[in-house]
């Protein structure tokens, strides 16, 4: 079953707290076993200090006196006449027994416990006998008394003290024998915990590399596949890390976006070849040539010669032009020369209708701008507007610095379009939708140079005229060699 998602700082997270709560847990346990054991061991050290005090061996190895020699030799005094009622040992027993009761507190053993009882019974009848000592009188029973009491006390207390320390002695080396072995335990715990964790660790990170870069040679595949212009086979990659889910979906759809824009890319270039080919159409169109050709003859046949040689130059500018050696961008005084041509020809044929007039700054002639931007606008005008008009129509092609930009404008006082028709064309060039090679066409091939914002403009009044208004920049963005060169990288 596939794994939760997780974020890749968390799993670190949680592998690292999974290995060392353990190990954390043991080393807590270690050091509570430790200071059980310490406190265990130096209660047991201290009940044998204490009760050391009181043992004859541990006393005379000292060079002093032990608790029944000085108790006895006390009480004797007291016997012989040679110290009063306070000669008694009274402090000292009274010590005896409070150190007895002390030790019942730090003591666990049941043998020890059983003769600090026997050694607190034994120091409250040794009072009890010394304060029975003080009503004899007799000097011979006192000895007597002394000898079947309190000295018996002494010596029973003095054995059970012995007793008291030999279980505590025995009980002190059991508790190391059981630390030593305990600890040997431990380390070898320890150490066996350690080994493991370090094996889970050690798996675990292994098995965490896996999940990484696994997925990323994957990821890196499919990059790979995009840099070959391989689209179609890019598939999900399976990850547990959500840091690496979204790369991954990174990865697919900056490869969508890439195939995407290519595809754009091609349609434009399909568009801006379709309107190339519209153009050399429009360029060598025969029902021109045609009439052009009737009309110098006619104009041989008439004797105007001179007028069918201007006929004939213009016509030589014009397709001089049209060709260009090949180029789509010309300098704009080609393009006024070249429209120049056409309507110096068109003038020949319709003298009784057309005037034309061309303003263009001097400054704005080596802005290099697409050819036949300018004729077109001119056909159409003459096509559309002064041939339908009666009477003589004029032209007039102007054009405008506008800083970064520059504006050509196309006027005509021919018939103009009706409110229907002018939105018809409107739309044609907003959606670029052309029938044939038309004012659409223009529109769409200046916005591919220039880019959005960049294009024809038209409004007209019915039976006043029309006006053509081409916004382009003094730079151009892309020229057509470019735009094949970037398209031929990218394949």
């Amino acid at each position: 079953m596939k794994e939760k998602q997780e974020k890749l700082e968390n799993k670190m997270k949680w592998m690292l707290l999974s290995t060392m709560i353990p190990m954390a847990v043991l080393i807590i346990v270690l050091l509570v076993f430790f200071w059980h054991y310490t406190n265990k061991y130096n209660q047991l050290s201290n009940n044998l200090a204490v009760s050391s005090e009181y043992n004859a061996n541990y006393r005379n190895s000292n060079n002093d006196m032990s608790f029944k020699d000085e108790v006895d030799m006390d009480i004797y005094y007291v016997t012989i006449g040679r110290k009063g009622r306070d000669g008694l040992p009274i402090e000292q027993v009274d010590k005896a027994i409070d150190t007895v009761e002390k030790l019942k507190n730090t003591s666990t053993k049941k043998e020890s416990l059983r003769s600090l009882k026997y050694m607190t019974n034994y120091l409250t009848n040794l009072k009890k006998r010394m304060n029975q000592l003080l009503e004899i009188k007799d000097y011979e029973e006192r000895q007597e008394f002394v000898a079947n009491n309190t000295e018996i006390l002494t010596t029973l207390f003095e054995k059970e003290m012995q007793n008291y320390i030999y279980q505590e002695a025995t009980q002190l080396v059991q508790l190391e024998s059981q630390l030593a072995g305990n600890v040997r335990l431990t380390l070898l715990t320890m150490c066996a915990v350690i080994l493991l964790s370090v094996i889970i660790l050690l798996r675990r990170s292994f098995r965490l590399t896996y999940s990484i870069t696994k997925p990323v040679s994957e990821i890196l595949q499919n990059i790979k596949k995009v840099g070959k212009g391989e689209y179609k086979n890019i598939s999900a990659v399976p990850a547990d890390c959500v840091e690496i889910q979204e790369l991954d979906a990174g990865t697919r759809k900056m490869a969508g976006r890439i195939k995407g824009l290519l595809e754009n890319v091609r349609k434009e270039q399909e568009a801006q070849h379709l309107t190339e080919l519209q153009l050399i159409q429009a360029q060598v169109n025969p029902h021109f040539l045609y009439n052009t050709l009737d009309t110098i003859v006619w104009l041989v046949e008439g004797g105007m010669d001179q007028d069918a040689v201007d006929m004939i130059t213009s016509l030589s500018v014009f397709f001089r032009t049209s060709l260009s050696k090949g180029k789509d961008i010309i300098p704009l005084s080609e393009e006024e020369r070249h429209t120049l041509s056409y309507l110096e020809i068109q003038q020949s044929r319709y003298r009784d209708i057309l005037e034309f007039e061309i303003n263009i700054p001097a400054e704005l002639d080596n802005i290099m701008v697409p050819k036949l931007t300018l004729q077109p606008l001119a056909e159409n005008a003459l096509y559309h507007g002064i041939k339908n008009k009666r009477g003589k129509g004029k032209i007039l092609i102007e054009g405008f610095d506008l800083g970064e930009d520059m504006m050509l404008r196309v006027t005509d006082n021919g018939q103009g379009m009706t409110p229907e028709r002018l939105h018809e064309v409107q739309e044609a060039i907003r959606t670029g939708e052309r029938a044939g090679f038309g004012l659409a066409a223009v529109s769409e091939r200046i916005a591919l140079y220039y880019g959005p914002g960049y294009g024809l403009k038209i409004s007209s009044t019915e039976g006043e005229g029309t006006v053509m208004e081409v916004y382009m920049a003094k730079k151009i963005m892309s020229t057509n060699d470019e735009l094949c060169d970037m398209n031929i990288k990218i394949r």
